[in-house]
């Protein structure tokens, strides 16, 4: 009696965990960055959320004085260019996993040993 079909099996157990671990990240990544490109932040002023027809003043350290002013539209606005910059990247890198998990079923099944090769 030897060992090689169990052998085989474990391996292609193996296999199918991390392809499903990485197809299942990966899903779950892009669902998270899909999720930072819909939301919409809220307007912030510093760490203050700002209501709407507020104002919002910069000031320099050196000299005291306002360097920029902006409303609640802006404000959010603002925040929503870099919340959507960081969600394509966070989507990339969830397709990046994904597509991972499907390279390495295609490379496990191109791969594979045959049974009727033996060993």
């Amino acid at each position: 009696m030897t060992n090689e079909p169990m052998g085989r099996a474990s391996q292609w157990g193996c296999v199918s965990v991390v392809v499903l671990v990485l197809l299942a990240a990966g899903i779950w990544v892009g669902l998270v960055g899909k999720d930072m490109i819909v939301d919409k932040p809220p307007a912030l002023c510093g760490s203050r959320i700002m209501e709407e027809g507020e104002k919002c003043e910069s000031y320099s350290r050196s000299t005291g004085r306002t360097t920029d002013t902006f409303g609640a539209e802006e404000a959010a606005n603002r925040q929503d260019s870099a919340k959507d910059f960081f969600g394509w990247i966070v989507v990339a890198f969830g397709g990046a996993l994904t597509l991972a998990g499907v390279g390495v079923a295609v490379l496990a099944v191109k791969y594979r040993k045959d049974p009727a090769e033996g060993a």
